[in-house]
């Protein structure tokens, strides 16, 4: 089979260009800075760039140059300030702006020496352009979570090969520099391969966006708005995560059930938006009181659900009651007054037998938090002693 050049690179700028207007569509409503914007750019430059490469022939020669690795290069330059947008990281615009000016002036000067010093030069920025490109999604400063990242390291890193395995057959002689839509059989294999790799690059960034977006969705859904802790739903899995783990390895866990006292009145008193203001007190003063394994979420109304893995019952009762302390010495201002606040904590520490669940756990902490209301508030029981 013989695989035609032109056809190829026809075929590969219809897609490109479909890449465009997809991703340009998936911006829409999104603010210019969001950086789907900037990889719509970065795809629209290269269709155009290769709109010119097809019309050479009807152009002169050193404006087609100029402007179609200027185009090139502003693609790849856009790239990747949408992947240091995507990471939330600084750029210097230099990374951007030197290979666009650079590019052409390289390119333009080596068309009228010759075309394997176009092709060395082709190496040197776009091969530049790449290495700060996989730098970028290897930053440990700014981690790119997701497999979308995977794609794009393995796109990138075929561009990087296919310039740096052109360079070397033009090197070695084994190849003629052309211009890239001509037919040879080693520029059809290389075609191929800088085809899939674009195309894979394309892929890999709109995947990764997904993936973004669905885990932004995955902790709304998991998130209490108005604190910022887990929802029910969220703690409630992490208990069932802990006892199985206790279960299986034979572990203790600690479980605390807090409920601020006396919450009506505050809503009644002071009103509902107070009221919003002391739950976000203690849920800040809980969370920065615990240690880095334990876990705190929102389980409703004014109720705190809190877990701790390896606790048994007397150091679930010292964090009980360290976070009693806590809360009683952080008085919320509301205005020109300052409302006391305080908490009733019911515990339940220790190993988990076989037949308790973590419904078994929350009611026997949520048992020992009424004996503490009964028995004055603002207390811990656990096991129906204080």
């Amino acid at each position: 089979m013989t695989l035609d050049v032109p056809t190829l690179f026809f075929v590969s700028t219809v897609i490109n260009t479909l890449m465009a207007v997809w991703v340009g569509l998936m911006a829409l409503g999104k603010p210019r800075s969001d950086s789907l914007w900037s990889w719509f750019a970065a795809l629209s430059c290269y269709a155009v760039g290769n709109v010119f490469v097809a019309l050479r022939d009807f152009t002169a020669p050193m404006l087609a140059v100029v402007v179609v690795n200027a185009l090139y290069a502003l693609g790849l330059g856009l790239m990747l300030v949408s992947v240091r947008r995507f990471q939330g990281a600084p750029l210097n615009r230099w990374f951007v702006l030197v290979p666009v000016f650079s590019a052409p002036a390289l390119m333009g000067s080596a068309l009228a020496t010759s075309p394997s010093l176009r092709v060395y030069m082709a190496m040197l920025v776009y091969g530049t352009q790449i290495c700060l490109l996989l730098w970028a999604l290897r930053d440990p400063r700014y981690p790119v979570v997701g497999r979308g990242r995977y794609l794009l390291q393995g796109a990138y890193g075929a561009l990087l090969l296919i310039l740096a395995g052109r360079s070397l057959v033009v090197f070695m002689g084994w190849y003629e520099a052309t211009i890239l839509v001509r037919n040879s059989p080693i520029q059809a294999v290389i075609f191929m391969v800088l085809s899939c790799a674009v195309l894979s690059v394309s892929l890999g960034f709109v995947y990764l966006t997904m993936e973004r977006a669905e885990q932004r969705n995955y902790e709304m859904a998991m998130s209490d708005v108005l604190t910022g802790l887990p929802n029910r739903r969220a703690i409630s899995e992490e208990l069932e995560r802990a006892v199985s783990r206790a279960r299986r390895d034979g572990e203790m866990v600690g479980v605390l059930l807090l409920d601020i006292d006396h919450f009506k009145r505050v809503n009644d008193g002071f009103g509902h938006q107070a009221g919003d203001v002391v739950l976000t007190s203690v849920a800040r003063a809980v969370r920065a009181r615990l240690r880095g394994h334990d876990h705190v979420g929102r389980f409703g109304g004014e109720e705190f659900l809190v877990v701790l893995p390896g606790a048994d019952l007397a150091g679930a009762l010292k964090a009980a009651e360290s976070l009693r302390e806590t809360v009683e010495a952080t008085p919320v201002q509301w205005g020109a007054q300052r409302i006391a606040v305080t908490v009733s904590i019911g515990v339940r520490g220790g190993i988990v037998t076989g037949s308790e669940t973590s419904d078994t756990l929350v009611g026997i902490a949520d048992a020992a938090m009424y004996r503490a209301k009964q028995g004055g508030r603002n207390r811990v029981c656990s096991d129906g002693a204080e």
